[in-house]
């Protein structure tokens, strides 16, 4: 045991000491000296302690406790082309499951103090379990997160979860496929480390002989209208293999030489690889989205010659052309009824010269890629609930970083009354969807009661968020999107409850939905206390709508009659309860019962993701009281804007509005408002795009407009001003895929076809998952730019960029590009090399994945011990404050008079007196007996 100092400056604290037994020596002459230097000594151990303290003062000790964290490859490589045997039952294991028994097997000899935690991974990595010293059983390793395999960051998280005070041995079973990252580096750097781990690897092995793979799909990123493109498509096969190649565009197979009815091209070719070309004209629109599909011919054994997998047989590309303008109206009115009110506000836009296609809610594009088809896109009467939180982040992106044009119009589900408060479109919209308290007094309170039992942290559909994850997401989203005015409160229970969030003003809804995301599962289910508690605490509120929200996925404790009674006391009081059922194991037909006392709604939810528009749909109810409806002259203002300009004066009636104010920023244009001054026609522009807010409808509320010549000139206005512009002809964007990159190229010219050089080139690239990674294109010559950036897994990656020339801002440039397969499945063999390279650079050794009983992970032979650090300066402080209290009483009192010869002379005979008088009571009381 040793003593260590981070900061051992702060030492030189403590010869402060010897001026002040000077200073001392001096001033506390009138004490007597034994007073005086208890007082100095005293004083010296507090400057002492807090020197120690200050210095960051740690205890050290050498331990060989040793941690194993075990890392497991869970990518889709390792999945689809491991070959582990077969299970009890006679199926094929799977390789989570054959990683769990080998972890087992391997742990059958662990020590007492020996601890074992679980990291998988594959794009991203998770921990499973964290270091502990029981035996690891009941894993769960069969979690699906990103695509990919970045080994280095598995590697590094495991060594940054093991406990500070133990030896560390990390054991990587993996393909050694790895798609991003370098795990060799890692291994190094672990190796050179205060505390050198290392990595011991069990190869999980494998080669496909008998592949055929579709390995890219080349279409040109841009092109002209109504042009003619080449596709070029690779094959690459490992053995001999014949099939047909089909080439789709759009979905509809494409007529090529030889092949007027797009049956597909014969092609037999291997080992090795194979190129075709296609020459496809483009027919009108904007995006044009090519498949390719390799379809192998069946041998006379009736297997596929020369292919065993279909997973990496297809690919896709895609090309955009400028196109005529075009717009999505996504139709809350008539769920995109061709012959519903909702076709209205579509034919208007059609007359002004853009391709309209209107589809549902349901329908709406969730990828950057089918946004792109459009110029413009309208959210007609749409809740927030009714598209997810992705869709809504994406249309937000597509305005912002894409060009694109948006539209919001009212109606009884759109602005704040469909709950676009706290959303990513909120952020774009020019209105500001809180109104100012003289307008909206509180209208709701609410009580979201959400169950956090222990059943409540099963993982949703195999991936990495528990059902937990996304019902505290729920509820978060759903406080976001109240007013501030609104009254909302939070409570959590199991086997008990506590509140998370006390029912107030929703004030600081940010901090409210920090709380939310933090409750944790554990205990049992036992929900009718917390229904009551919710209910006394709405009892007595001034709000216009009072509300419960129950959620729970288990069966509770305790007697549904008393859920049933205080959900039907509770509407008594003019309080109304809503319920959620999560999951097989929930009671359902008890928070049916109670919902159905309470005078609420009632869900059965299997799927816990769509757990948070549920949530918002709740919500919904309270944000009626934003809609004013009533007959209103709106008022054209003299903005000078573009939506407006020569509008015939006066504008007709209309019947109803959402409230909504303008929101007060640089750029944005009420054109038209209410007489009280609220918007009912805004825009401005967000980034590279625009944003028109108009709060009336086009159908309803709007009906005195659709026979007023306006009508139609204010929507044209729309379709020119909020719509893309059409693309500049004087940039080129390439993209190409070069292993797990993409190389993104751009060549600019001005309009005699000269270089533009020094141009500012910044961009986003959108992956198929949804994520944005932000690039800045490097001038590489004349008129030239460049840049990498990651690209793991399969799917289009959509390109935009934003040159500047100084501070003129031109117009963006659109592309992108198809990976056909990821890099993970286009390895068809493990990559045993690399992994022998870690195990070598850290020190650790070669296992095997077939003998888990032979792996000695607990083998202290190769490991240091480590010397671990425990900080002592908590205890410094309270020594120090125990000091600096007597330091402060030997010098306020007096006690070294209670120790002069007089002293203690008086308290020797006082004792002495007293023990003559305990003798003599005893002779005394004998005596008279």
């Amino acid at each position: 045991m040793g003593l260590r100092f981070d900061q051992p400056l702060w030492l030189l604290v403590a010869l402060l000491a010897l001026p002040m037994a000077l200073l001392a020596l001096r001033w506390l002459h009138a004490m007597s000296r034994s007073r005086a230097w208890s007082a100095i000594v005293l004083r010296a151990l507090v400057l002492a302690l807090i020197a120690g303290a200050l210095a960051g003062a740690a205890a050290v000790r050498t331990t060989e406790r040793l941690a194993v964290i075990a890392v497991v490859d869970v990518s889709e490589s390792v999945r689809r082309f491991a070959e582990l045997g077969l299970t009890e039952d006679g199926r094929r294991m799977s390789a989570p499951e054959a990683a769990r028994r080998w972890i087992e097997r391997a742990s059958e000899q662990m020590g007492p103090d020996d601890m074992v935690g679980v990291v998988i991974f594959d794009g991203s990595r998770l921990a499973v379990r964290a270091p502990s010293r029981s035996a690891p059983t009941d894993l769960n390793l069969d979690v699906r997160m990103t695509e990919g395999a970045n080994i280095e960051e598995a590697l590094r998280f495991a060594a940054a979860i093991a406990p500070p005070d133990t030896t560390r041995r990390l054991v990587l079973l993996s393909d050694g496929g790895q798609t991003a990252g370098d795990a060799l580096r890692a291994a190094q750097e672990l190796a050179r480390a205060g505390s050198p781990t290392p990595i011991d690897v069990a190869p999980i092995r494998y080669e496909v002989r008998q592949e055929t793979i579709v390995e890219s799909v080349d279409a040109p990123p841009q092109s002209t209208e109504a042009s003619t493109v080449t596709v070029r498509v690779e094959l690459r096969a490992t053995d001999e293999a014949s099939g047909v190649l089909r080439l789709l565009l759009d979905g509809r197979p494409v007529a090529t030489e030889g092949d007027a009815e797009g049956r597909g091209r014969p092609v037999a070719f291997g080992p090795g690889r194979r190129v075709e070309l296609f020459r496809v004209p483009l027919p009108p629109g904007r995006v044009h989205r090519f498949e390719a599909i390799y379809e192998p011919d069946i041998g006379p054994d009736g297997a596929p010659i020369g292919d065993t997998i279909a997973a990496n047989n297809r690919g896709e590309a895609f090309t955009i052309t400028p196109g005529r303008g075009a717009a999505l109206v996504i139709d809350g009115v008539s769920g995109g009824d061709p012959a519903g009110a909702g076709r209205v506000l579509a034919r208007a836009l059609e007359r002004a010269g853009l391709e309209v296609d209107v589809v549902s809610p349901a329908a709406a594009p969730g990828d950057a890629l089918s946004l792109e088809a459009y110029d413009l896109v309208v959210l007609q009467n749409v809740s927030a609930a009714e598209l997810d939180r992705r869709t809504q982040s994406l249309l937000a992106a597509y305005v912002h970083d894409m060009g694109g044009g948006l539209v919001m119009t009212g109606g009884r589900d759109s602005f704040g009354a469909g709950g676009w408060k706290g959303t990513p479109v909120e952020r774009v919209l020019p209105v500001l969807l809180d109104l100012p308290e003289q307008l909206v007094q509180p209208s709701a309170a609410i009580m979201i009661v959400i169950d956090s039992s222990g059943s409540m942290s099963w993982r949703v559909m195999g991936g990495a968020r528990t059902q937990q994850d996304v019902a505290n997401e729920g509820a978060a989203l759903a406080i976001l999107s109240m007013d501030k005015q609104d009254l909302v409160g939070v409570i959590e229970f199991n086997t008990t409850s506590s509140v998370v969030v006390p029912l107030g003003p929703n004030t600081n809804p940010e901090r409210s939905a920090a709380r939310v995301r933090s409750i944790a599962s554990g205990g049992g289910t036992n929900m009718y206390p917390p229904l009551r508690v919710a209910g006394d605490m709405l009892d007595g509120v001034d709000a216009q709508v009072k509300h419960v929200i129950l959620l729970s996925d288990g069966v509770s404790v305790g007697s549904p009659s008393q859920g049933f009674r205080y959900a039907s006391e509770m509407l008594a009081r003019g309080i109304t309860v809503s319920s959620i059922a999560v999951g097989d194991m929930a009671d359902a037909e008890t928070l049916a019962e109670i919902a159905r006392q309470g005078g609420g709604e009632f869900y059965r939810v299997h799927d816990p993701t769509i757990l948070p528009r549920i949530f918002l749909r709740e919500i919904d109810i309270v944000r009626k009281p934003l809609i004013r409806e009533g007959l209103f002259s709106p008022v054209i203002t003299p903005s000078g804007s573009a939506l407006t300009l020569g509008l015939p004066r006066p504008a007709p009636p209309l019947g109803g509005l959402v409230l909504t104010q303008a929101r007060p920023a640089p750029g944005v244009v009420v054109a038209m408002q209410t007489p009280g001054g609220e918007p009912v026609l805004a825009h401005w522009s967000v980034g590279l795009g625009r944003v028109a807010a108009y709060t009336s409808d086009a159908h309803r509320w709007g009906e005195q407009w659709l026979g007023w010549e306006g009508f139609q000139q204010i929507w044209t206005a729309v379709a020119r001003t909020i719509a893309r512009p059409p693309a500049s002809r004087d940039f080129a964007l390439s993209v190409e895929e070069e292993g797990d990159e993409l190389l993104v190229r751009m060549d600019a010219t001005d309009d005699e076809g000269r270089p533009l050089d020094l141009l500012t080139v910044p961009g986003v690239v959108y992956a198929p998952d949804g994520t944005r990674q932000t690039i800045r294109l490097s001038q590489t010559g004349p008129g030239s730019y460049a840049a990498r950036v990651r690209a793991p897994g399969a799917g289009n990656y959509v390109v935009t960029l934003a040159p500047r020339l100084g501070d003129q801002a031109l117009s963006p440039v659109v592309g992108g590009v198809s990976r056909a397969t990821s890099p993970g499945l286009r390895r068809l063999r493990s990559n045993e090399a690399l992994l022998e390279r870690v195990a070598e650079a850290s020190g650790g050794r070669v296992l095997r994945f077939d003998r888990p009983e032979e792996a000695t992970l607990f083998d202290r032979s190769n490991v240091r011990p480590v010397r671990a650090s425990t900080p002592v300066w908590p205890l410094l402080v309270a020594w120090c404050l125990a000091f600096f209290l007597l330091d402060v009483g030997t010098r306020r009192v007096a006690w070294d008079r209670l120790i002069t010869r007089e002293v203690a002379g008086e308290l020797a005979r006082m004792a002495s007196a007293a023990a003559k008088g305990r003798g003599g009571n005893p002779a005394a009381t004998s005596g008279a007996l």
